[in-house]
C-alpha cells in the first residue's frame, strides 16, 4: 500500500478525511437552497456552476447539533460513481500525505452497519482522525433518494 492524500476537516471537535481522490473541490462560498420534504440528512442543493448539487449534512448524520454556519465552513463536493454531493464541514484542516503505516484498521468492537461509513482510523500528528468511505456515507436509499433530486432538479 503506497501514500495517499487526505483531506482533513473538522466537526466539532472532531477529526475526519476523506480520500482526496473522491474530493473534486472545496468551497468557501456557497448559498444552500433548502428542499421541502428532503430526506432526512439532506440540507438542500446548490448550483454550482450551472451544476445542480445535492448537500448532506454529516452533522445530522453523525447525530451532531446542527450549527449556523461560520465563516470557516465549507463543502467538499465529491463525487461517488457518477454522483456528485456535497458535504458541509466546520471547517478543512488541511491536505494531508498519509502513509502506511499512519493507517490504522477498525477495531471489531465498533465494526458495525452503522459504522460502514468508516473506511479506517489515521494518526495524523498524534491526532486520531477517522477516514469516512463516500461509497458507504449513505445508506442505499439514501443513494436512491439523492438520485431522484438530481433528476427532479436537471
Amino acid at each position: 500500500m503506497s501514500e495517499v492524500k487526505h483531506v482533513v476537516f473538522r466537526l466539532g471537535n472532531e477529526h475526519y478525511s476523506m480520500d482526496i481522490e473522491y474530493v473534486k473541490a472545496i468551497e468557501q462560498d456557497y448559498m444552500i437552497i433548502p428542499l421541502p420534504d428532503a430526506p432526512e440528512n439532506v440540507k438542500g442543493m446548490i448550483n454550482l456552476r450551472g451544476e445542480i448539487i445535492p448537500v448532506y449534512s454529516l452533522r445530522s448524520r453523525f447525530h451532531m447539533e446542527e450549527i449556523e454556519r461560520t465563516r470557516d465552513s465549507q463543502l467538499l463536493i465529491a463525487k461517488s460513481g457518477s454522483i456528485q454531493l456535497a458535504f458541509e464541514v466546520d471547517a478543512v484542516v488541511g491536505i494531508e500525505t498519509i502513509e502506511p503505516q499512519q493507517q490504522k484498521e477498525i477495531p471489531l468492537v465498533i465494526r458495525t452497519d452503522a459504522t460502514n461509513y468508516i473506511g479506517g482510523i489515521i494518526d495524523v500528528s498524534n491526532r486520531i482522525v477517522v477516514e469516512i468511505s463516500i461509497a458507504n456515507i449513505l445508506s442505499e436509499s439514501e443513494w436512491d433518494d439523492i438520485e431522484q433530486i438530481i433528476q427532479a432538479h436537471s
